[in-house]
């Protein structure tokens, strides 16, 4: 039920996860808990690392995108050392370039927990096209880490061409009015 209102209150704030637009990547996963299980939209699955720490997410995009926060789904109930209490997130074009943006400490999370960018730039957006979120400790000391569920928070940007027909009119990402009247085409 937590995980459902927390859904539901990101899109209400008139965000869009743009998650699917990227390739995810895990720096190591135990078999049956995988990335799959982050982006599958249930609380009851999870990603499990499985190595040394610092553990990793990484998201590339294909294009430049803007992020207005991070949201992560923890349950320090369920999870206990396995619930992630530092992390770090950085971001930048590539590997070769990633810079940190800000870190998050985490006491006994228990719901989406949100990773915001109001203070990276004037948009208060990070603009990117890749981000790296390291995980860098766990709660009690914990070895391995349990993520159940992450979403790349993007504004819904309105279509300022539409028609009077177009109810979709989530366009995201697209600013130019050329990219605007070609994203519903389809």
């Amino acid at each position: 039920m937590l995980f459902v209102k927390g859904l539901q209150q990101l899109n209400s704030n008139g965000l869009v996860d743009i998650g699917n637009l990227a390739a995810w990547e895990v720096s190591s996963a135990k078999q049956g808990c995988d990335i799959e299980q982050i982006r599958d939209d249930s609380a009851l699955t999870f990603w499990q690392s499985d190595g040394q720490q610092p553990h990793y997410l990484v998201i590339r995009f294909t294009k430049c995108v803007n992020i207005e926060r991070i949201s992560m789904f923890l349950n320090y109930s369920v999870d206990e050392s396995y619930t992630p209490d530092k992390l770090s997130v950085l971001a930048g074009t590539g590997e070769h370039d990633l810079i940190e943006v800000t870190t998050k400490e985490f006491l006994e999370p228990v719901g989406w927990q949100h990773i915001e960018f109001e203070n990276v730039s004037n948009s208060g957006f990070l603009k990117c096209y890749m981000i790296k979120i390291k995980f860098i400790s766990n709660h009690q000391n914990g070895k391995d880490c349990h993520v159940r569920a992450v979403k790349i928070m993007s504004p819904a940007m309105m279509n300022s061409i539409s028609s009077a027909d177009d109810t979709n009119g989530d366009c995201v990402g697209f600013t130019s009015k050329k990219l605007l009247s070609e994203c519903l085409i389809r």
